[in-house]
């Protein structure tokens, strides 16, 4: 029987660290992705000696390839059994579609989407090699919900949702899966001081873009820092990830938070226009 192996990138903290954790503590071989010079010190707390770092930068082939090589000698003829691409950034990008800065926009869909499909082409081979392996794509639940001012971040997530739809079935005729993990508000790292750096990302706008929608606006920022305090934790995400990647036949795709469980049954349910306008009311906008 095969070793059950898995690559996790954005492994230093939030939700890929204590997904590695979880998954090391479970018998998996972990191979824990981290940027280079990123402490892993936390990562590595109560982990077995198994646990292996890999440097991974998503914009950078040069790390990419070389943990191709690393792990291939670690894994052998054996394979890789599971890519889990969690690693992606959420505060650059920000602001109105009007005003939003496009070099921002271009380092976003560099790292979000073009360094998760660089990754998984890369390692493709290796899954190739395992058989019946598991790629988990990181989404979110802003796909759902559309968030005023974070409509490039919804923009790369929504190119993770096809990119993923579009390996299940090119990877169908042997035996592998992709799945995405839409998650709710999570307290990690990349949602600490939601109110200051959703105030930040106003000072970047113009002065004419900020007369023009700051005031209109801030009802769905206040909105958005309240969700924000009663965030899931990371290991209520993990545990979906876990499920994604050790169930029989699993779905395309998986709601992960007490907040957006229920979003797709009430999708379902209502037409779209009477949805939106409930999105509407929760963030205090109204439609002139």
């Amino acid at each position: 029987m095969k070793q059950k192996t898995v690559l996790i990138t954005g492994a230093a903290t939030g939700i890929g660290m204590v997904t590695a954790q979880l998954l090391d503590q479970q018998g998996w071989y972990v191979f824990a992705g981290v940027l280079p010079n990123q402490s892993t010190a936390e990562l590595t707390k109560g982990t077995s000696e198994k646990l292996t770092i890999v440097t991974l930068d998503l914009t950078d082939d040069k790390t990419i390839l070389e943990a191709v090589i690393l792990i291939e000698q670690l894994t052998g003829s054996d394979g890789l059994g599971a890519l889990i691409n969690n690693a992606g950034v959420a505060n650059i990008g920000t602001g109105v579609i009007e005003g939003v800065n496009m070099e921002e926009v271009r380092r976003l869909f560099d790292i979000n989407v073009f360094g998760t499909m660089r990754v998984t082409q890369c390692f493709l081979p290796l899954l190739h090699r395992y058989g019946n392996a598991r790629i988990v794509n990181m989404s979110s639940g802003a796909v759902r919900v559309p968030v005023p001012g974070a409509g490039a971040y919804m923009m790369t997530k929504a190119a993770i949702e096809a990119f993923t739809k579009t390996l299940r079935m090119e990877l169908a005729p042997f035996g592998m899966y992709a799945t995405a993990i839409e998650p709710g508000a999570v307290r990690t790292p990349m949602t600490d001081n939601a109110a200051e750096n959703l105030q930040k990302g106003w000072e970047k706008q113009s002065p004419a873009i900020r007369r023009r929608y700051e005031a209109a606006l801030k009802p769905a920022d206040k909105s958005l820092v309240e969700q924000i305090k009663d965030a899931n934790s990371p290991q209520t995400i993990a545990a979906v990830i876990i499920y994604a990647l050790t169930t029989p036949n699993p779905s395309p795709r998986y709601v992960a938070g007490k907040e957006v469980k229920l979003l797709p049954l009430i999708q379902r349910l209502l037409p779209e226009s009477t949805f939106e306008n409930i999105l509407l009311k929760q963030f205090g906008l109204k439609r002139k």
